[in-house]
């Protein structure tokens, strides 16, 4: 089965390829006559200090990507213009004058490739002797006591020791700025908010030599004096101040006022706001002014979506199983003090809930919070049905952008049953309670989602630890993911995750204690929960009808993602292609006896205004016969059951 459908994917492939090669012969030799000029190469001659892919991101003249040129029935790259070639010539020689060679010379011609409208721009680069640094003098302008403390402040002796322009180094004009700001702020983060700083070069171009001045005027050192708030109107100004953590008469900090800003921009009560220093006298006070603009004390949300397409059972008698909603009610201003409540409803056929939360935005400083959120929900599982009730406590504080822990504790009353009479769970009826501690914790390097850097995440979960719940166990696992942008449009994301319940103290546990994977946004290829161990599923009559999975008492699962941007062919769309793993076991004994499971495929990505709308196919490469739902050796399935779609908004990870 397998190998027709790749003998009739390859004929398919041979089949348009012959279908362009045709229509390749008739368009392009009716756009070739009377074309245009176009730059299909730009190649850099001579350049030895820089890369040349460094001098072709200075310049505007550019050939079509090689995803462009493999569409060879259209006449593709930008129109040759030698107005602009010349353009590219000075850009060139600005480039490498900002970076001391004060005597480069750039030359350019043009050749013609395999086709007369097929231009290649070669630029000539003689780089000549570059500027190096002769000598370096720094300097400060201040009275006797702020000397004293410049003098033993070790922050600014050791940029003294390592600053930017050494002896014997380039002298490039390009950082310059960069530096001055720099030394600004080291200043501005001791207590110096009117320091300026600049540098001064006299230049030797017979020598080929400069003499650097760092010339630094610190000012007055300064304490915060008054903080005033402009445009609140239902949030007390005490309660803006207090979320600054600004205090009065502490040492000026730029670095204090940039983290008041993010926090006050990141309080729920406000739309705007926006930290500054108004026009004052420079002196040893300093003024804060605090602008907000308010979000509405309450407000209503409704909304609406699409579910899980593996939760569709019965085929088109399911489709009302697709559909949820939501309603949320919230009050961000209790008590005047910006303490949020809210009422989320959520609803569809597999699954309700209804939940509170009253959020204290400010515990004991400004990076520390706690929720209080009872809930109730109903779920309707691939294998079992639960009813849960409790209240959940969360106390969480973000030590810095980068880095967030929490402490959380929930207690929960639990009524699991199954949902078809011949799949047998502990009981036909568990009813028990949960008291769980959970520590977890976020933490970020360079990470701009999607696009580079990687974070870390792990968790402990610690229930019964008093005998106050009916089951004791403790559950901890790790989430790594690492994003690195391979070309401008090429990205390659990486993620992996393990668990387990380690510790019990009874050998069987209710089925939504237990651990599963496999889904849209885990091992692809399977569905939700799918992966892993499963028991049989009969009917009335006692004939097989499916399996349903059972969970365990560990997983491990990765996932490896290239995903490509078509911005440049198709707007707003992009592809990716993956390979996923993993696996369930019933106890940390059976992870040498149970292999793991691949799932290999591709998808689309369409860039949407709520986020990319992504469509998966992935195809199952090591089945097991339950996947297949294979029975006693007899099948009950399809060819469709090495196959998953997977529907979502959202990247996987």
């Amino acid at each position: 089965m397998i190998t027709s459908t790749l003998k009739l994917l390859i004929s398919l492939i041979f089949f348009l390829g012959l279908m362009l090669c045709f229509s390749s012969s008739v368009h392009a030799q009716d756009e070739e006559d009377g074309v245009m000029p176009r730059v299909w190469k730009v190649s850099i001659e001579g350049n030895e200090t820089f890369e040349g892919i460094v001098i072709k991101n200075q310049i505007s003249n550019e050939p079509p990507s090689a995803l462009k040129k493999m569409i060879f029935w259209k006449i593709v790259g930008m129109r040759l213009n030698e107005n602009e070639v010349r353009r590219d010539v000075i850009r060139i020689e600005r480039f490498y004058q900002r970076r001391g060679f004060d005597d480069v010379r750039v030359s350019y011609r043009i050749e013609t490739l395999n086709k007369d409208w097929r231009k290649e721009v070669i630029f000539e680069i003689i780089e000549n002797s570059p500027l190096r640094i002769q000598n370096v003098e720094f300097t400060i302008s201040s009275n006797k006591a702020d000397s004293s403390f410049i003098r033993d402040n070790e922050s600014i002796s050791n940029l003294r020791q390592n600053l930017p322009y050494k002896v014997g180094q380039r002298y490039e004009i390009v950082n310059k700025a960069e530096i001055e700001g720099r030394i600004e702020g080291l200043f501005k983060n001791q207590g110096y908010p009117y320091a300026e700083s600049t540098i001064e070069a006299t230049i030797d171009s017979a020598s080929k030599t400069a003499s650097v001045t760092f010339q630094n005027d610190p000012g007055p050192r300064a304490r915060f004096d008054s903080i005033l708030v402009d445009g609140a109107e239902n949030f007390h100004e005490r309660y803006v101040v207090r979320e600054t953590g600004i205090q009065q008469g502490e040492i000026f900090s730029e670095r204090k006022i940039r983290d008041a800003q993010r926090e006050i921009f990141s309080h729920h009560m406000l739309r705007f706001a926006l930290i500054s220093l108004p026009d004052q006298p420079q002196d040893s006070t300093l003024n804060v002014l605090i602008r907000v603009r308010e979000m509405p004390q309450r407000s209503v949300q409704l909304q609406g979506g699409i579910g899980n397409l593996t939760r569709l059972d019965d085929g088109l008698s399911d489709f009302y199983k697709l559909f949820r909603g939501q309603a949320s009610w919230t009050h961000r201003n209790v008590r005047g003090r910006g303490e949020r409540f809210n009422i989320t409803g959520t609803v569809s056929a597999i699954e309700q809930r209804l939940a509170l939360n009253y959020l204290f935005p400010y515990l004991f400083n400004t990076r520390s919070s706690l929720n209080l959120s009872p809930f109730w929900e109903h779920n309707l599982e691939p294998s079992y049905e639960i009813y849960r009730g409790g209240i959940t406590t969360s106390f969480l504080y973000q030590y810095s952008s980068d880095f967030t822990g929490s402490v959380s504790y929930e207690f929960s009353e639990n009524n699991e049953s199954t949902q078809n009479s011949q799949v047998t769970l502990p009981d036909s009826l568990v009813m028990y309670n949960v008291s769980s501690f959970n520590l977890s914790a976020y933490y970020t390097k360079n990470f701009r989602r999607g696009k580079r850097g990687w974070s870390i995440q792990p968790f402990w979960d610690l229930s019964g630890l008093f005998g106050e719940s009916t089951f004791s166990f403790q559950k901890a696992g790790l989430d790594t993911r690492k994003f690195s942008q391979l070309t401008d449009n090429i990205v390659l994301a990486k993620r992996l995750n393990f668990s387990g319940i380690y510790y019990s103290k009874q050998d069987s546990l209710p089925s939504d204690i237990r651990i599963y994977n496999g889904g849209t946004n885990s091992v692809r290829g399977w569905n939700r929960q799918e992966l892993g161990p499963k028991r049989p599923v009969f009917n009335d009559d006692g004939e097989f009808a499916r399996y349903v999975p059972v969970g365990g008492h560990a997983t491990v699962s990765f996932n490896t993602e290239v995903r490509f941007n078509l911005d440049d062919l198709i707007k707003r769309f992009g592809m990716a292609v993956f390979l996923d793993g993993g696996q369930v076991w019933r106890n940390f004994t059976d992870i040498g006896s149970t292999p793991v499971q691949f799932g290999v495929g591709g998808g689309f990505r369409y860039q949407s205004p709520i986020g990319p709308i992504r469509v998966d196919l992935a195809y199952k490469v090591n089945p097991t016969d339950e996947d297949l739902r294979i029975y006693q050796g007899q099948e009950h399935g399809s060819a469709w059951n090495r196959w998953g779609l997977h529907f979502s908004i959202g990247q996987a990870f």
